[in-house]
C-alpha cells in the first residue's frame, strides 16, 4: 500500500514539474497601497509574482507603513491560486505575514507580530502589460484584522 502511494506521489510530482501551461514561468511586478482595519497605518507595498506551476504563483512582498512616529513595515510570503484563465482573473491567497513596528517615545520599543493570512483578490488587465489588482485578506492570530489593498500590476512576460 505504501509503495502505491509513493509511486502516485512521484507521478503527480513529475506532471507538476514538467507541465507546460500559459502561466508557468511568468513574472509580474506589483505596486499597491494597503490599509488595515485595526492598525490605522497607510502602507506602500512592493511585490513580485512568479508562476512555478500553472494556476499557482508565489508572491513575496514588502510593505512600508507611514506612522506619525517611529517605523513600521511588514514582510509577506503568499501563495495564490487562480482557478480560471480569463482576462479578468480571481484568485485565492494564503500566506504568512511578519509585522515590525519600532515605536519612538514608547517603553515598549520594538513590536514583532507574525500571522497567517487568507483572502481573495483579482487581476483585471487594462492592456497586455498593465492591470489593476484589488485584494482583501484576513490576518489570523494576534492581529485579527482585515487588510485592503489596491494596486497596479505590470506583466513582465
Amino acid at each position: 500500500m505504501l509503495t502505491k502511494k509513493i509511486k502516485l506521489t512521484l507521478i503527480l510530482t513529475c506532471f507538476a514539474l514538467f507541465a507546460q501551461a500559459q502561466y508557468k514561468g511568468q513574472w509580474r511586478a506589483l505596486h499597491a497601497y494597503e490599509l488595515a482595519t485595526k492598525t490605522p497605518l497607510f502602507g506602500m507595498n512592493f511585490s513580485a509574482e512568479y508562476f512555478p506551476l500553472h494556476y499557482l504563483s508565489v508572491v513575496p512582498s514588502y510593505t512600508v507603513f507611514l506612522p506619525a512616529t517611529g517605523k513600521a513595515s511588514s514582510l509577506e510570503f503568499n501563495l495564490r491560486y487562480y482557478p480560471f484563465e480569463k482576462k479578468k482573473q480571481v484568485y485565492g491567497v494564503a500566506g504568512f505575514n511578519s509585522y515590525f513596528r519600532d515605536k519612538e517615545f514608547d517603553s515598549m520599543g520594538k513590536e514583532v507580530t507574525q500571522s497567517l493570512l487568507i483572502g481573495t483578490g483579482g487581476m483585471f488587465k487594462f492592456n497586455s502589460s498593465l492591470g489593476f489588482n484589488p485584494e482583501i485578506k484576513y490576518l489570523l492570530g494576534p492581529r485579527n484584522e482585515f487588510v485592503f489593498k489596491l494596486g497596479v500590476v505590470y506583466y513582465i512576460n
